[in-house]
């Protein structure tokens, strides 16, 4: 997602108060996309049900959205630094397609069951990235490992859609938790390296990391609350 990866970045001695006021951006624009998603859903499934339900009940219409999300992601990824205005405006683009694909969640799931999710996804971000923010330890050795775990999670996702198997689902619903969780420390600890390596005395540089930063930590969130909600669902379904 960024152009600044670091296997052992430098640190120097922090500026408490710059850094504070940047994760207080970064956390400002990860919840307003967070709230978008969720103003975007709710109006989906108020309004907009029957549509949106008949495009993401074909396996290839979903693969279609998903390329189109990911092309939005490429897109951002090659923008944010160069124009971090612009970026801002396609992480709430992003937030919005996000949200019409949660309409599906809210037309199929119990609201307590979304809910009991959603605070527990808040509670397990909250602590891993935590975590990622106060260790002394670089992460960055955990790259290619956990960019093998999603491009596994991604194959075997795709895949079930086509052969659905419920031992399978069950198994990457439980993969996909371990894997966003530690991918949230992970960003965390390499959004803290990369502006004390970068940001600190470059005002457009620091909106850029702030903006993608927002994008990678809300990606965090929503993958982990949606394979907590697939594992809360799986063991509904077993009772």
């Amino acid at each position: 997602m960024d152009n600044f990866q670091k296997q052992e970045p430098r640190l120097v001695n922090p500026d408490v108060s710059g850094v504070n006021n940047f994760f207080k951006k970064v956390y400002s624009y990860m919840a307003l996309a967070l709230l978008v998603t969720a103003v975007t859903a709710y109006l989906g499934t108020t309004f907009f049900a029957g549509p949106i339900v008949r495009i993401f009940s074909s396996p290839i219409s979903s693969l279609i959205i998903f390329g189109i999300m990911m092309g939005f992601v490429w897109l951002f990824s090659s923008r944010v630094y160069k124009n971090p205005a612009q970026a801002f405006g396609m992480l709430m683009g992003f937030a919005v397609l996000n949200g019409f694909t949660f309409t599906v969640i809210g037309l199929t799931i119990n609201i307590g069951m979304i809910a009991i999710a959603f605070l527990t996804t808040a509670f397990l971000f909250a602590g891993m990235a935590a975590y990622g923010y106060f260790t002394k330890k670089s992460l960055a050795s955990l790259s290619s490992i956990l960019f093998g775990s999603l491009i596994a999670l991604i194959i075997g996702g795709i895949i079930n859609l086509f052969f659905f198997n419920s031992m399978v689902y069950f198994f990457i619903s439980i993969l996909g938790v371990l894997v966003f969780a530690v991918m949230t420390a992970y960003d965390m600890n390499r959004l803290k390296a990369m502006y004390f390596e970068f940001g600190e005395n470059d005002a457009q540089l620091t909106q850029g990391i702030a903006v993608s930063g927002a994008l990678n930590l809300y990606m965090d969130f929503i993958n982990m609350f949606i394979y907590i909600l697939q594992l809360f669902t799986a063991f509904g379904s077993r009772d």
